[in-house]
């Protein structure tokens, strides 16, 4: 896998410690809107060292190709987050398989930028890393997410109950998959 990626409009990048600042200012930016649907605390969102520690962690998993986070930036606007996605938990053996995160800047939704950044990370799973499956997870109630998940042609398999711990409740969430076809 590759540091850098393009598409017609972004930037995707893996980046690493010295660049914590541009990630803490996009956690900073979002961290109110990110609380509704992940676990990560406003004092984390807010802490330099947190993000630079999660770079390194990123960067060190990134290396055994468990992990692939890739940070969105314009092309117009190269020094800037606008958002991220990642596939974790990549399994290159019998499962030949990922899940899927993506969040985006507040200021930048409904700009078609995460359905472009995410297609382009399906043909890095797809072509790279010849996976069969990759999942994802989305509260019900995230109707945007929905729809930017089955436009991709991920299927809906269920519902998972009392999956993720959220502002002091446990929180179900639907189950989505794509299978690529060609990858046995």
């Amino acid at each position: 896998m590759n540091h850098t990626y393009e598409t017609d409009r972004l930037y995707l990048k893996v980046l690493g410690r010295y660049d914590a600042r541009m990630v803490l200012d996009f956690y900073s930016r979002n961290a109110k809107e990110f609380a509704l649907y992940e676990p990560l605390k406003e004092e984390d969102a807010k802490n330099l060292n947190y993000h630079a520690m999660m770079l390194d962690y990123e960067l060190q998993y990134f290396q055994k190709n468990t992990l692939l986070r890739l940070y969105i930036f314009e092309k117009e606007n190269p020094f800037q987050i606008i958002g991220t996605l990642s596939f974790r938990n990549i399994s290159l053996s019998f499962y030949k398989s990922a899940i899927l995160g993506y969040k985006m800047d507040k200021d930048f939704r409904r700009k078609g930028y995460m359905k472009e950044a995410i297609t382009k990370g399906m043909e890095i799973m797809d072509v790279e890393l010849h996976l069969h499956r990759v999942e994802a997870i989305v509260l019900p109630s995230n109707e945007a997410s929905i729809h930017l998940l089955e436009g991709l042609d991920f299927q809906r398999e269920g519902l998972i109950r009392d999956k993720v711990f959220l502002n002091g409740k446990w929180e179900d969430h639907y189950l989505y998959s794509h299978i690529f076809e060609n990858n046995d």
